[in-house]
């Protein structure tokens, strides 16, 4: 019996790999080390020009190495000097790969010419590097990267098509298209290119250097221009640099025209352009970093499969910004000139129409505002139920008539979540379900009313047992309501307050009952509150917290004294970071704990300059002292220092300006710091919060989802936002050694997240028990007083010493 020699060879292929499978299978074989992903950008004028190609390729390296392996370099003289960002760069490599250590996969995006110079002079080179370069014009970096056999997506496809758009789109009265460019060689391909398209009449034959313009030749074509009546236009084929961008504004500021084949260049004057697809380009850079062949990639399969986004602004024939989802690729004369007639022609219809409703439209307005007022003085739109007006005089009537009558404040947090998460409508349809189901349990007796979204307030009047009847609306409420067939059970906070023993006023009854309710989130409980007297010092006591804390937020100097924890890694108990905290000692009223004058804070909008001032204190210590890089370093990676945030801050766009600067003020990088937010960000404006952690995430700070699991966080809340890390709450870590579901809670959570690309970190670790099972359960991540209670910094820094984990020195040394 003879064997084919094709069918020997696969026979001895497939052993072949059936023998490498095995020995990756054995136990006790390393892992191999991760994958990292860094994107080079030359300058934040870059950053900017190219943040949409920016965030989805940032998404899609995360995909691929994990959101945590995923770092932004910025280079360039816009923050700080180039020298400095190529020493830090070599820095960062060094750390990512420390001597002796197994070198990881590294995989480098270079944008643009000035990524691809540092990284042909980096020293000492990257092991293991897959590189793949975007956007670079100059002919000498072209060659030096086909040497390297280092892929290359150029944009010469899009100059060409931008080119010849700007061509066919323009006036005929226009005149000739001169030719602002930067690179000979980019210029000749541009040139030649409109020739072979029978285009030169179309085109100057006055080609304009940017760099180094001829001023005579400008002159000439000035003066050429305007003898013939004609706007001077050009088309630029330059980088979006600083030093282009003044010349830009200066020859604008002349009176010309620019057409482009870059966004950015649209923010400062040009009329057009096309561009390609940001996604469609983040899929080609993916494509190619993470492909096998280093051949560069040809773009025209890719513009004709994905048509590109173009913008037409033509600010002389069109009013109004850019539009993105215009797709012009070819416009006539004639379009543009019966374009421009018919948008003016309809701009007077529709301004005739204007002018003719308004008056008709301010009148309804009128009359809708004041029947609006009439009825909110009355009833509550959503429920039918009596407002606070109504409310409050009825009150004061029983109380003038000397009737007893008891308050019951519901509070329904639930409410607040369910607007949040599936919108207003769905929230009023629960707020209905909740007014039948008082109306039903008052039977005429009581008086309910609702006082905001989630408070609902009833009045009773006569010798009823107070507790009983409050004792009624709870079981009442444990009963869940369906909203659109789904059932939800929805459990108030109730607190009940009685006059005239606790208010003599309807204010004052309100605020002892809202005081009571508030009680009931301070026990942890759920069974209703009856108004104490001595709520009246608690209230008091808020009172002053409030005015001293606002006292102490103008002092220049930190009011409260920074604490730290440290966070281990659990499997090799090594550090990793540490959660900045904060202690009050007050002179007069002793030590306040955070879970007395944080909430205070929160209620009285004091929370923004108090999350402000800790993290100064945090950034300023951590500029004075300065970790050695070899020996500040926990397995080869920094330790990074966790900052806890209100959701307040998500409110303002100009945060994440406000972090930079503070980190660029202390020479603090991003990277180092994690910012800990908890689940009531769910409760904010979902796309702006999403707008500003992306934001966040690109500069490079660490998002951490703290208390996980302990209110009400959605899969598609956690999916959304692009956060590093999440946080375990407490609860499941008391119950963890006794509590099986709870182990089986904490190990889904794991590797849920893991799926998800995130790190879990457990906290309230306080037993070598909780340690031993969450360590099983492949929990990365812990902090609690067995590995270390929170201490003053300086203590800190001395725990550090005896471990010898890492060394600091003083920055005024």
């Amino acid at each position: 019996m003879t064997i084919e020699p094709r069918r020997l060879a696969r026979m001895a292929m497939a052993s072949c790999l059936m023998f490498v499978a095995c020995w990756q299978a054995v136990p006790g074989q390393a892992a191999e080390p991760p994958a990292n992903a860094m994107i080079v950008v030359p300058s934040q004028l870059a950053l900017q020009s190219d943040a949409p190609l920016l965030a989805d390729l940032r998404e899609r390296l995360a995909s691929r190495v994990g959101e945590a392996n995923v770092t932004l370099e910025i280079l360039g003289d816009d923050r700080f000097p180039t020298s400095t960002m190529l020493h830090r760069w070599r820095e960062t490599m060094a750390h990512r790969q420390p001597v002796g250590s197994e070198a990881s996969e590294e995989y480098v995006v270079l944008m643009h010419d000035a990524a691809v110079r540092a990284y042909r002079g980096l020293e000492p080179p990257m092991k293991n590097a897959h590189a793949v370069a975007y956007g670079v014009r100059d002919s000498a970096l072209r060659e030096w990267l086909k040497d390297n056999r280092i892929p290359h997506v150029a944009l010469d496809t899009y100059a060409e098509r931008s080119l010849h758009w700007a061509l066919g789109a323009r006036r005929a009265e226009a005149g000739p298209l001169a030719l602002w460019y930067v690179d000979d060689a980019r210029r000749d391909t541009l040139v030649a290119s409109v020739r072979r398209q029978g285009e030169t009449a179309s085109l100057s034959d006055t080609w304009l250097p940017l760099a180094g313009p001829d001023q005579d030749a400008v002159a000439q074509f000035t003066a050429r221009r305007q003898q013939q009546g004609q706007p001077r236009q050009a088309f630029l084929s330059a980088p979006v640099t600083r030093v282009n961008l003044r010349r830009v504004q200066a020859l604008a500021a002349e009176g010309w025209q620019f057409w482009c084949y870059q966004r950015e260049w649209l923010r400062h004057g040009c009329l057009g352009g096309i561009f390609p697809e940001p996604d469609a380009m983040a899929g080609a850079l993916e494509s190619q970093l993470f492909s096998s062949a280093a051949t560069p990639l040809s773009l025209e399969g890719l513009f004709a499969s994905s048509p590109p986004s173009v913008l037409y602004s033509a600010r002389e024939w069109i009013r109004g910004d850019a539009r993105n989802d215009v797709s012009w690729l070819e416009v006539p004369e004639s379009v543009i000139a019966q374009r421009h007639w018919r948008w003016l022609a309809f701009g007077l219809a529709a301004g005739a129409l204007l002018i003719g409703g308004l008056i008709g439209w301010l009148a309804w307005r009128r009359e809708a505002l004041r029947q609006r007022r009439r009825l909110a003085m009355r009833n509550d739109q959503v429920t039918d139920l009596p407002g606070r007006f109504l409310l409050e005089r009825r009150l004061q009537n029983f109380m003038e008539d000397a009737y007893a009558v008891s308050l019951y404040y519901l509070a329904f947090d639930s409410l607040r979540h369910l607007r949040a998460q599936f919108g207003v409508e769905y929230a009023n349809v629960a707020a209905q379900c909740v007014a039948e189901r008082l109306r039903g349990t008052c039977g005429g007796v009581c008086y309910p009313a609702r006082l905001s979204d989630d408070v609902f307030v009833v009045m009773a009047s006569g010798a009823q047992d107070p507790m009983a009847l409050a004792q009624r609306y709870q079981e009442d409420f444990d009963t869940p309501i369906e909203v659109h067939g789904v059932p939800h059970r929805l459990e108030p906070r109730i607190g009940v307050a009685i006059s005239p023993e606790h208010g003599k006023t309807p204010t004052a009854l309100l605020q002892a009952a809202q005081d009571a309710a508030d009680q009931v989130l301070a026990s942890a409980g759920t069974e209703p509150q009856f108004f104490q007297l001595d709520m009246l010092k608690t209230a008091e006591r808020r009172r002053i917290l409030a005015e001293t804390l606002a006292d102490a937020l103008e002092e220049e100097s930190p009011f409260f004294e920074l604490y730290l924890q440290p966070q281990y890694r659990l499997a090799k108990r090594e550090l990793v970071g540490a959660e900045a905290l904060i202690r009050w000692h007050h002179p007069a009223l002793g030590t306040i704990s955070p879970g007395e004058f944080i909430p205070v804070a929160e209620a009285s909008h004091q929370i923004v300059p108090l999350d402000e001032k800790v993290f100064d204190a945090m950034l300023a210590w951590l500029s004075h002292n300065i970790m050695w890089p070899k020996e500040g370093m926990a397995n080869g990676r920094s330790l990074v220092w966790a900052i806890n945030l209100s959701i307040r801050h998500f409110d303002d766009m100009r945060f994440t300006d406000w972090l930079l600067a503070r980190c660029k003020k202390y020479g603090i990088a991003p990277q180092s710091i994690e910012l800990e937010v908890t689940e009531h960000v769910a409760t904010q404006d979902l796309g702006q919060v999403r707008q500003v952690m992306r934001t966040l995430r690109l500069h490079g700070f660490g998002l951490v989802l703290d208390d996980f699991g302990a209110g009400y966080t959605s899969l598609r809340f956690l999916k959304e936002l692009p956060f590093t890390k999440v946080k375990l709450d407490k609860v499941y870590v008391d119950s963890i050694a006794d509590d099986e579901r709870s182990q089986l809670l904490v190990k889904g959570i794991t590797d849920l997240a893991r799926g998800l690309g995130l790190t879990v970190v457990a906290e309230g670790i306080e037993t070598q028990e909780q340690l031993d099972i969450l360590r099983g359960l492949g929990c990365p991540i812990g902090q609690g007083y067995l590995l270390g209670r929170p201490g003053p910094v300086d203590d800190f820094l001395y725990r550090l010493a005896d471990k010898r984990a890492v060394t600091m020195v003083s920055s005024s040394r």
